[in-house]
């Protein structure tokens, strides 16, 4: 129950921001479509969990920054540190499978988007998984002040660095039909927990250090 209770936290925090993150995950995709339908639905998706994910991680991390005292008190209940660092990688996995979801609805009801496949699904996870597994260790270590213009930075460079990466032939998806299903997504689920476990170790051991009086 305590990890409940801080990501119900977080999400009280974002609320005012929940319908903007269910906009933007509904409408990126057909945007995307309408503007590059060589990519079917898969940029329009891949934008749309970037942006859910990290603009909701991004207004906790300012609440948190602007009200330091309430972080101070909440580091003095029986939520330990650890707690509360890995309940930020939860709410924000959270957020990605919502994006999941709408997604998978969509492409039932928006024509072209394409059908809901796991290779897009697991390929999200991972690039997901670094982003979330880079981003947070940094934000601990350095603190929000620091950090903060990098939520811009993904966020604007995003829509041109996706498309250009995917013009390149090895990062076609159709090379993952070449081995076996279970082993392909397996392996590359494993490899995104494995990031986000190093990840939350990391954060863990930065926030634990850090000066909070």
């Amino acid at each position: 129950m305590t990890l409940f209770h801080l990501i119900k936290k977080d999400v009280l925090i974002v609320k005012k921001y929940v319908l903007i993150m269910l906009a933007a995950a509904v409408l990126i995709p057909p945007f995307m479509l309408w503007r590059a339908p060589q990519y079917t639905g898969i940029l329009g998706f891949m934008l749309s969990v970037i942006f859910c994910v990290f603009m909701l991680l991004q207004y906790v991390s300012l609440k948190e920054y602007q009200f330091p005292k309430a972080t101070t008190l909440l580091c003095a209940t029986p939520y330990s540190r650890r707690m509360i660092v890995l309940s930020k990688y939860i709410f924000c996995m959270v957020t990605y499978m919502a994006c999941c979801v709408i997604y998978g609805i969509e492409t039932f009801i928006v024509p072209g988007l394409g059908s809901c496949d796991i290779k897009l699904f697991v390929l999200m996870f991972f690039i997901t998984s670094v982003f979330i597994g880079i981003y947070l260790p940094v934000q601990y270590k350095l603190g929000y002040e620091k950090t903060k213009f990098a939520f811009v930075i993904v966020i604007m460079a995003s829509p041109f660095i996706l498309p250009q990466l995917m013009k390149m032939e090895n990062v076609n998806l159709d090379f993952l039909s070449l081995f076996s299903p279970v082993l392909t997504y397996g392996g590359i689920t494993l490899l995104s927990l494995g990031i986000l476990a190093v990840s939350t170790f990391l954060s863990m051991r930065f926030y634990i250090s850090v000066d909070l009086a």
